[in-house]
């Protein structure tokens, strides 16, 4: 169902709480199967949760509260409100590309059904297996059941007998212990192949001007949360109407790559006449499919000029202003100006996949949430290596995924082989809290309720003159405090208190 989204005054929104249920006048008429709505207060987010029951034309009544007090044109009749955690817009599917709610807009907000797979979802003959096992003393997991119907059909009885002995041995070897310390174990597993890795970027396709920073500064950009990486890039796949198409393609990346003005045309300065004059570039603009029309359209977003078509090549831009400063200042903001293409992506070359036998699009930074939205670009399998902006547009599960295959594909390219285990500890420790943090001081180790812990990472005294001020109490409950103080850790076998009792005489 649509849901009714608009940008409100906070004091309009405390009116509607107050009252609710009430009658609403709002200068917008909705659709029909509207029945809920969203506010928000800035443009972006939303806060605020309604139920719609009835929307009519406007009349003037004293028992409708009024959004503004002239331009009212429909009547919503408000059953309840609901303050929720901030749902940014990009979780609806908007009439039109809008990046922010400046007045109303109607749209459906995406849900996703999560489905957790258990013992209800399993066939008849995946539960006999798993109570056959049961019976016979071995607990097998959900995921072997399916591979092991085959099986328990083929081979004799004392076979399947000892394939189900050797899959529980297997998977008590791969046991963890009680009080194993597994945090110290996955930061030695990647700490030490880390200390092999060599600082070095990879070009795309032999292009020098692409290229994707691997190596240990990957890796100390994954672990420190960076907002902003060294070389962000995304890898987009097509769907099946421009994948094989390959004059589809080259007019998608034409749409990809932010053109500036400076890119198409040359800007000429006249000190004397005090004006500029833009000369279109036949060659380039043709090449990234710009026309004049083009480059007037984003004259007007331009404040302080005035502009004027000389002819087909030509465009006279001049000051309302005059002022050497001023034109040397506009000459530097028509250099930058944006003409089209998506913000932040710079550069894009496309690629014949082999394996897949289609064409896969590689850009020079990275802008998710405007691309998903493009026509033609698979929404599924559309990837970014910014870990941030993957939080940002689909969530804190989706970062933790980024993470660990950021980390993965980093030490895999050097030839370097981790357990996996290891990169989802890193993974879920980084994101558990409901947000990516960083390992180091700003995040993760500097949170850590221990004093001594914190004060052994980085600025010892001031760790420790905080917590004699504050009073703070260490229990010594980890490892790196015990060892501070001399005594054994408790982990492992100092996890075990061992009591003697003598024998009574």
């Amino acid at each position: 169902m649509k849901a009714l989204l608009w940008k409100d005054t906070k004091a309009n929104i405390e009116k509607i709480i107050q009252n609710a249920p009430c009658y609403y006048g709002i200068d917008y008429i909705p659709g029909k199967n509207v029945s809920s709505g969203y506010i928000t207060t800035d443009k972006s987010n939303f806060e605020y949760e309604v139920k719609i029951s009835s929307i009519e034309e406007f009349k003037k009544s004293d028992k409708v509260l009024l959004k503004k007090k002239t331009g009212l044109k429909a009547i919503i009749k408000i059953e309840n409100v609901r303050k929720i955690d901030k749902i940014p817009l990009s979780d609806f599917k908007l009439n039109e590309n809008l990046n922010e709610i400046k007045t109303f807009a109607e749209g459906e907000r995406f849900v996703v059904d999560y489905k957790e797979k258990d013992e209800a979802s399993l066939s008849n003959e995946q539960k006999e297996v798993m109570d056959d096992a049961e019976s016979r003393g071995y607990h097998i997991p959900l995921s072997l059941a399916d591979k092991l119907i085959k099986y328990k059909k083929s081979l004799p009885e004392d076979k399947y007998e000892k394939l189900l002995k050797r899959i529980d041995s297997e998977l008590k070897k791969r046991e963890i212990d009680p009080y194993e310390a597994v945090g110290i174990i996955a930061a030695q597993s990647i700490g030490e192949p880390g200390t092999q890795m060599t600082m070095r970027t990879f070009h795309f396709a032999g292009v020098v001007e692409m290229n994707v920073t691997l190596g240990l500064p990957r890796l100390i950009e994954i672990v420190d949360a960076r907002r902003i990486p060294s070389t962000p890039s995304m890898t987009i796949y097509l769907n099946d109407e421009y994948k094989h198409n390959e004059e589809k393609v080259r007019g998608l990346i034409k749409n990809l790559e932010n053109t500036a003005i400076i890119d198409v045309a040359d800007i000429i300065t006249d000190v004397g006449e005090m004006d500029l004059t833009i000369k279109l570039d036949k060659l380039k603009s043709n090449e990234r499919l710009v026309t004049l029309t083009d480059i007037l359209s984003a004259l007007e977003k331009i404040k302080g000029i005035i502009y004027n078509q000389m002819d087909d090549e030509r465009i006279l831009v001049k000051l309302q202003q005059e002022s050497f400063k001023k034109l040397y200042q506009t000459q530097e903001q028509l250099k930058s100006t944006p003409i089209k293409g998506v913000n932040k992506i710079s550069r894009a070359i496309a690629r014949l996949d082999p394996k897949e036998g289609a064409w896969v699009i590689y850009t020079q930074g990275s802008n998710l949430k405007d691309v998903l939205n493009m026509e033609g670009v698979d929404a599924t399998r559309t990837y970014t290596n910014d870990i941030i902006e993957v939080e940002n547009v689909l969530g804190v599960e989706a970062a933790r995924n980024a993470i660990y295959r950021e980390a993965e594909n980093t030490l895999s390219e050097q030839g370097l082989n981790v357990d996996k285990r290891h990169l989802m500890l890193v993974s879920d420790m980084m994101t558990f809290s409901g947000a990516v943090r960083a390992v180091g001081r700003q995040g993760i180790s500097g949170r850590k309720s221990s004093v001594l812990a914190r004060a052994a990472f980085e600025i010892t005294s001031k760790h420790l003159l905080k917590a004699g001020l504050l009073g703070e109490i260490d229990p010594l409950a980890g490892v790196a405090e015990n060892i501070i103080v001399g005594q054994p850790v408790t982990l492992g076998t100092g996890a075990i208190d061992l009591v003697y009792k003598g024998n009574k005489k």
